[in-house]
């Protein structure tokens, strides 16, 4: 399977919003390295030129593209799955005076 320039565009993004909230640090380091490689390669990119390593890394990126999600104007990636609730603000004390 042959990619073009704007396929591997998606597939570095995918990768990079797993790098940045898989909890795993394997699989995360994994996919930090296999976007940083796809900056260079050479196009048409040949998804079975590809290591079994590295194609399970992307298959599991793109199994993850829902749940890992970069909105836009955002700095960073969020898990929706383990986004944090806001924190309930307390109400301010009250002083007689």
């Amino acid at each position: 399977m042959k990619f073009n320039a704007t396929q591997v565009q998606q597939i570095m993004q995918v990768l990079r919003n797993v790098a940045e909230v898989d909890p795993t640090d394997e699989i995360a380091n994994a996919a930090s390295q296999i976007a940083y490689e796809l900056e260079t390669v050479k196009l048409p990119l040949m998804f079975d030129d590809l290591n079994e390593k590295r194609q399970k890394t992307i298959r599991y990126a793109f199994s993850k593209r829902k749940q890992y999600i970069r909105e836009a104007g955002a700095r960073h990636a969020t898990d929706l799955l383990r986004v944090e609730k806001p924190r309930r603000t307390l109400p301010k004390r009250l002083t007689v005076e």
